[in-house]
């Protein structure tokens, strides 16, 4: 019975070794080739669209097209079928509340977000953060405005699949 417990402590650690590159690599991907001359916005599941920043929580990560479990294992994910960072709409972002969203449990009206794409970049504020339940779609729902929505999993210390949904809104500053 002890080799048993070993072997899955071993293998657990393997796996979570083997995410924790699989992130890394992909952030470091994702950065240059946002900053390489003449890189364009695609829309293909799995390609760059932007940088998410918000300085006062130090979070910084890439966001990839989609919003798959390959995706989210990545970085943070831009729902498809929601508007592009800066376009009117609504822009809705998702991830993991134990990687790249963790730093969200300390977000605070006013915070100022930063999305960097390779045409243009856009400055948002928070405008508010609520906690919902998972089967609330209102969030997604497209803005007459320019919008940004931060979807992650809550509570943040939750162990498993989490019951509810954290939901941060912020609007394009002026």
């Amino acid at each position: 019975m002890q080799w048993f417990w070993l072997t899955l402590g071993i293998l657990s650690v393997g796996y979570w070794a083997e995410l924790g590159l699989k992130a890394k690599w992909s952030q470091a991907r994702g950065a240059r080739e946002l900053e390489r001359p003449g890189s364009s916005l695609r829309h293909a599941a799995g390609d760059v669209v932007g940088r998410l920043e918000i300085p006062r929580l130090s979070l910084s990560t890439v966001v990839f097209e989609g919003a798959d479990q390959d995706v989210l294992e990545r970085g943070a994910g831009h729902v498809p079928g929601s508007a592009l960072p800066g376009d009117r709409g609504n822009t809705v972002l998702a991830a993991h509340r134990d990687t790249f969203f963790r730093p969200l449990r300390g977000i605070r009206t006013g915070d100022v977000v930063k999305i960097h794409t390779p045409l243009k970049d856009n400055v948002y504020v928070v405008k508010s953060a609520r906690v919902v339940e998972p089967d609330e779609v209102s969030v997604l729902q497209p803005t007459p405005e320019p919008a940004l929505t931060l979807i992650t999993c809550y509570p943040f210390r939750y162990i498993g699949s989490a019951p509810e949904r954290f939901v941060v809104r912020a609007v394009l500053a002026r």
